[in-house]
């Protein structure tokens, strides 16, 4: 199962090769596409091009698909799911996953679903529930940086709305209500930088100045 699982995402990943190289415009010949990794540092010959989208290449290596969805000007995970947003997908062997979902997963945005025998129908009989995976708090670097990216984007946003309203001589409610906005983000950018330092991440400190 695991030779035919592994086996499916590379001819997956290669039929996308195939509808976006020909979907682009203008469309992209083989020869073209091969030039474009080339320019990026890691080429791959039209041979190995053509292998991949016909099926006939047994293996994929991570660095050829990150430069190809470069080249292609896509991102990596519409190579290993491209039947968005609905079709389904075995993300591990016997793991079938809606592509979105399992987009997502890539991504850290959320984990998989996993198989639960421990449920019972209304009669009493046993069933099996697909519950959605937490991804791993202690390890997971993925999430922590979202929200921090998230609480900076706040903070920035508070900080140029400080800034117009200070231009625009707003009431000082309205400002102060805008500066514990941006209090309230920095708050929020300070707790989550502490988390990082605790999963071993390096990232810049001190707040910017409101206005």
């Amino acid at each position: 199962m695991t030779q035919e699982w592994s086996q499916q995402i590379v001819d997956r990943v290669g039929k996308e090769v195939r509808r976006a190289r020909t979907a682009a415009l203008p469309p992209l010949s083989g020869q073209a596409l091969s030039e474009r990794t080339a320019e990026l540092g890691h080429p791959i010959s039209r041979a190995v091009i053509s292998d991949l989208e016909t099926g006939r290449r047994r293996g994929l290596d991570v660095a050829d698909l990150i430069v190809l969805a470069a080249a292609l000007q896509i991102a990596p995970v519409q190579l290993l799911f491209p039947d968005l947003p609905r079709g389904p997908v075995n993300v591990l062997p016997g793991r079938p996953h809606e592509s979105h979902d399992a987009m997502r997963w890539f991504a850290g945005e959320s984990g998989l679903f996993s198989p639960s025998d421990g449920w019972q129908t209304k009669t009493g009989e046993p069933a099996r529930v697909w519950t959605r995976e937490a991804l791993a708090p202690e390890i997971d670097r993925v999430t922590v940086t979202r929200k921090w990216l998230r609480a900076i984007t706040s903070m920035r946003g508070a900080q140029s709305q400080i800034r117009r309203a200070l231009a625009s001589k707003e009431t000082p409610e309205q400002i102060s209500t805008l500066e514990d906005l941006y209090d309230d983000a920095c708050d929020r950018a300070d707790a989550l930088r502490k988390q990082m330092a605790e999963l071993g991440m390096e990232v810049g400190d001190g707040r910017p100045p409101r206005a």
